[in-house]
C-alpha cells in the first residue's frame, strides 16, 4: 500500500493506492467501508493492526484501486456494546 498526501479545497485528504487481481472498472462513493490497517510506531519494529474507516472515492482500474478520502480510527470498545 502506498500512500500520498494530497491539498483539495485547503483540506488535507490521504491518496492510498491498492493493488488488486480484479480488471474491471469502477467509481463508488463510501461511507461505511472498514479495513485492518498495519501501522509501524516509529522506533518499533512490530505492526500493530487497527480498525479503520474510509470516507470517499474508490477508483478501481485493473489492477489497481485509487482511495481517496479521509481514514480514521476505530474505537472497538464502542462496538462490543
Amino acid at each position: 500500500m502506498q500512500r500520498v498526501l494530497a491539498q483539495f479545497d485547503r483540506r488535507i485528504m490521504d491518496v492510498t493506492l491498492h493493488f488488486r487481481n480484479g480488471f474491471g472498472f469502477d467509481i463508488e462513493y463510501n461511507e461505511d467501508i472498514c479495513h485492518v490497517v498495519g501501522l509501524n510506531k516509529e522506533g518499533e519494529e512490530e505492526e500493530t493492526n487497527i480498525v479503520a474507516s474510509f470516507q470517499g472515492v474508490i477508483i478501481k482500474i485493473p489492477l489497481v484501486s485509487l482511495y481517496i478520502g479521509d481514514w480514521e480510527g476505530l474505537d472497538l470498545k464502542v462496538l462490543e456494546t
